[in-house]
């Protein structure tokens, strides 16, 4: 008979095997079902959130971000506006794309802020991972999101992206 044992002081748990009857191998059991379980919904779900990165989506209608809350002007036509944490990995990354994007279009402009230092801002815009990045028309509508890696392909999309309607509640 083989017992397997989940050892709780492991992220995922360790499965310790021992032969009881002289090494005959018996079936995986309720623990390790569990565990197998656990691995594949954890891998189903970096998968997706892997897809997702860097493509933008439609925000909820109406949220708005002035320029005073900001501490930056806006761009005159869109506003990347960059959600960045200091032990962020992936956040200069994301900066350099979006600046370079910013820099070869008129009236678009990159805005970067710290999530540390604006709580109530992140709290009100639901941000629940760096980078985050908001698509901003001229006015502060919020008309796309994104999260994660972007590549200044995928920035450049999100402008030419002409069905983007601002809708102020």
């Amino acid at each position: 008979m083989t017992a397997f044992l989940v050892q709780p002081e492991h992220a995922l748990g360790t499965v310790l095997t021992a032969a009881a009857d002289g090494g005959a191998a018996g079936s995986l059991g309720s623990q390790g079902l569990v565990l197998l379980a656990v691995l594949a919904a954890a891998t189903v779900t970096g998968l997706l959130l892997r897809r997702s990165d860097g493509r933008f989506r439609a925000a909820e209608p109406g949220v708005r971000v002035g320029a005073d809350e900001l501490g930056h002007a806006l761009g005159s036509h869109r506003t990347f506006l960059q959600l960045s944490a200091a032990t962020c990995a992936t956040c200069p990354q994301v900066a350099r794309a979006l600046g370079a994007v910013a820099g070869d279009r008129d009236g678009v402009a990159h805005v970067e802020i710290r999530v540390e230092e604006h709580d109530a801002l992140v709290r009100r815009l639901g941000v629940l991972r760096t980078p985050t990045v908001l698509l901003l028309d001229a006015d502060g509508i919020v008309l796309s999101r994104t999260s994660g890696p972007m590549r200044p392909d995928q920035a450049r999309a999100a402008l030419d992206h002409d069905d983007l309607v601002a809708v102020a509640r």
